[in-house]
């Protein structure tokens, strides 16, 4: 007995071992909704073969058009419901900002090396819980497991994605699936540039990282620039060209070979290893250039706000935009671009940059500097203050590109570090 043939059977399989056993034992099927079927008789098992390939036919066509209602509804950008996204309300589109604003310094975090585990630790410690409750139904904690699928998630930057099953057959990884799977823009804001979307993208798709990026520990790690002259131009604070340069950040590396392993050294961060310097000088100068600044009688000057872009989200910016341009080169080896493609996508890039760093505004100042300015003892405020703070300290106040200093040069050139003032 039952409801319906459709609730007896779901596909042909299931049918042909129906009729294949009720011929055998003499079955009859007693519907709810239609007629008795005999399948001991010809008659019997003709009339559920032609019922039960009606109802698959008409359970194919549902199916298909769902699909086709979803795609259709996933090009047009528009939401199709289910659980509440972290970060928005439940109808998917307004802005949850208490939890918005931790996913947009969670991205920011990331292109700084912080660890995915540390940023759970961040999010939980702002009293926030993730959309989906545990088992029990008690509040869910953050982990690094379930903040990794959060950054990687396009709708984030704004975008719409739609997993096929072709897509979902290529791509094994889910997170991966998704990514592929973006076909346009969200009718919904989102809550970072597409640019530091894909930027993180790179950093925790990376195959090379086997356990989570650390916080830099040196000065001008992402922030100092590689000074070989290049096509990137610098620009002062009235607009003006400073200076060409290649681009690059550059990150600490490890001690120099004709160092006998004495020192540790910064490195350009591009394809080609342009520079190689010794560390500790320059960051000692960097350190005593920024005290005599902060300690000049205008140096309140600098605490004036003005009304441009909000300066977290223009170096959040800045920053990712530099993470794509040094991964480049993965791009071209592993053959997702062509060289023509690299050098379109770095021009564009470059051209971003210069132009975000121009809209660089000062009204970040009064938090970053306004306690060195106040304080009585400027060196020693500046040599309390953790690394990441005295990174950020420089990176309001200046750019900094490091030149090479020539084969064979023993002695610190402080013209070989280029300051840019902000």
């Amino acid at each position: 007995m039952a409801w319906d043939l459709t609730r007896l059977t779901r596909n042909p399989r299931d049918t042909v071992r129906l009729l294949e056993v009720g011929e055998r034992r003499g079955i009859t099927i007693a519907l709810v909704r239609g007629s008795d079927m005999d399948l001991s008789t010809p008659a019997g098992r003709l009339t559920a073969s032609v019922l039960a390939s009606v109802a698959r036919h008409e359970i194919e066509q549902k199916s298909d058009r769902q699909r086709r209602a979803a795609l259709q509804a996933a090009e047009q950008g528009r939401r199709v419901g289910g659980r509440r996204p972290f970060g928005y309300e439940q109808d998917g589109q307004t802005v949850r900002e208490s939890e918005a604003s931790a996913i947009r310094d969670a991205y920011t975090a990331v292109l700084e090396g912080v660890p995915l585990a540390q940023v759970a630790a961040d999010w939980n410690s702002r009293g926030l819980h993730t959309p989906q409750a545990s088992r029990d139904g008690s509040a869910s904690t953050w982990t690094g497991q379930t903040v990794g699928p959060v950054l990687l998630n396009p709708r984030y930057a704004g975008l719409r994605s739609h997993v096929t099953a072709r897509v979902r057959e290529q791509y094994k990884d889910p997170r991966k699936a998704r990514i592929a799977g973006i076909v346009g823009q969200a009718a919904w804001d989102g809550l970072v540039s597409e640019d530091t979307w894909r930027a993180v993208v790179e950093v925790l798709t990376d195959p090379a990282r086997s356990h989570p990026g650390r916080t830099p520990q040196a000065l001008l790690t992402g922030v100092g620039l590689c000074g070989l002259p290049g096509d990137v131009v610098l620009k002062d604070r009235d607009g003006q060209e400073a200076a060409r340069v290649c681009g690059h950040t550059v990150h600490r590396g490890g001690a120099s070979p004709a160092s006998g392993g004495r020192y540790p050294t910064y490195r350009c961060s591009g394809p080609v290893e342009h520079l190689v310097r010794k560390a500790e000088p320059v960051d000692d100068w960097i350190g005593m250039v920024v005290v005599e600044r902060l300690s000049r009688p205008d140096a309140r000057l600098l605490l004036q706000r003005n009304t441009g872009p909000d300066v977290a989200v223009l170096r959040r910016e800045v920053k990712a935009l530099r993470k794509r341009l040094d991964g480049l080169a993965t791009l071209l080896a592993d053959e997702v671009l062509t060289e023509a493609g690299v050098r379109r996508e770095s021009a564009r890039l470059k051209a971003k940059i210069a132009e975000t760093e121009q809209l660089l505004a000062d009204n970040g100042r009064v938090d970053v500097l306004g306690p060195l300015i106040e304080a009585d003892d400027k060196q020693a405020a500046w040599d309390a203050l953790d690394t990441a703070r005295q990174r950020l300290v420089v990176d309001t106040l200046m750019i900094v590109a490091l030149r090479s200093t020539g084969r064979g040069t023993r002695t610190f050139r402080p013209e070989s570090v280029e300051i840019i003032w902000r």
